[in-house]
C-alpha cells in the first residue's frame, strides 16, 4: 500500500529494519527530504519494529537470508502490473500490519504484567520473612522471661517513691547468675518530651543504663528484659526521668530506689 505515495509499506519496513541495498535506501531518504507523510510513516515503522525488538528473543539469521528477503522482494515488484496479484500483495500487507503490531504490543504489556507481578510478591515475600523474625524474636524473649522468673534465685527488689514522687512504686526481678533483669512500675506520665530511665548502681563504678520506658494509660511501665553486664554485682536500682532518648548517666531527678 502506498496511499499516493511512490514508497510501499513493504519498503518502508525494511527500510527500518536496515536491510535494503544501498541504492533503496538512498532513494528512499532522498524521497524523505520532501515528503512528511513518508516521513510520519517510517516513524510508525521503525516503532512497530522496536516494539517487536522488545518482544521477541534475538535470533542471528543465517547469512543467505537477506539475500533471498531481497530477491523475493525484487520478485514481487516486478509482477505489480498484475492487477489481481497487486491486490493479493494489498490485502497480506494489511494483514500483516494489522496483526503483527497488536501482537507485540501485547507482547510488551504481558512482559511489563509479569515483572510487575514478580515484584509484587518478592515484596509481599520480604515482608512475610520479617514478620516471622520479629514473631522468633518476641517468642525467644517470653522464653527467657518465663525461665528468668521462675527460677530459684531471682530475686525480687522492691522500689519506691521519692520525694519527686511519693506515690510511684515498682519491682525489679533480677537474676544475678543469669545476668538478667525485668521492671514494671506504677508511674504517671512524664513532663513533656522526657521519659523514663532505670539504671544498675553495682557495689563499685557508674550506674548503668538498663533501658528507656513509658508508662501506659493506665500508668504502669513495662520494659523488655535487660542484660546486666556480666561480672557486674548490682547493689540498688533506681528510676529517674531523663530527655527523650535517655542518657549515657543519670542527670534528672530520682522518682524510684530500691536496694538489694
Amino acid at each position: 500500500m502506498t496511499y499516493g505515495h511512490p514508497i510501499r509499506d513493504e519498503d518502508l519496513e525494511l527500510f527500518a529494519l536496515g536491510v535494503l541495498e544501498e541504492k533503496e535506501s538512498h532513494e528512499i531518504q532522498k524521497h524523505m527530504s520532501a515528503c512528511p507523510e513518508c516521513t510520519r510513516r517510517l516513524a510508525e515503522a521503525r516503532g512497530r519494529v522496536a516494539l517487536l525488538s522488545l518482544a521477541s528473543p534475538e535470533e542471528i539469521p543465517p547469512a543467505a537470508a537477506k539475500q533471498r528477503l531481497l530477491e523475493g522482494i525484487r520478485a514481487e515488484k516486478s509482477t505489480q502490473a498484475e492487477p489481481s496479484r497487486g491486490r493479493e500483495t494489498r490485502r497480506a500487507a494489511r494483514w500483516w500490519s494489522t496483526i503483527w503490531a497488536p501482537a507485540a504490543i501485547g507482547l510488551v504489556v504481558i512482559s511489563i504484567f509479569l515483572w510487575y507481578g514478580n515484584r509484587q510478591l518478592d515484596n509481599q515475600l520480604e515482608s512475610i520473612r520479617q514478620q516471622i523474625a520479629a514473631d522468633q524474636k518476641q517468642i525467644q524473649h517470653s522464653q527467657a522471661l518465663v525461665t528468668m522468673l521462675a527460677a530459684q534465685d531471682t530475686m525480687t527488689v522492691k522500689l519506691e517513691g521519692t520525694q519527686n514522687m511519693p506515690k510511684a512504686w515498682g519491682t525489679v526481678k533480677y537474676n544475678p547468675r543469669m545476668q538478667m533483669m525485668c521492671y514494671s512500675a506504677d508511674l504517671p506520665e512524664p513532663p513533656p518530651n522526657m521519659v523514663y530511665q532505670i539504671w544498675a548502681v553495682p557495689e563499685v563504678g557508674d550506674p548503668v543504663n538498663e533501658g528507656i520506658f513509658m508508662p501506659d494509660a493506665a500508668g504502669n511501665g513495662k520494659m523488655p528484659m535487660a542484660r546486666v553486664p556480666s561480672g557486674m554485682s548490682c547493689k540498688w536500682f533506681c528510676v529517674t526521668i531523663e530527655p527523650e532518648g535517655g542518657k549515657p548517666r543519670p542527670t534528672g531527678p530520682k522518682v524510684l530506689v530500691g536496694t538489694l
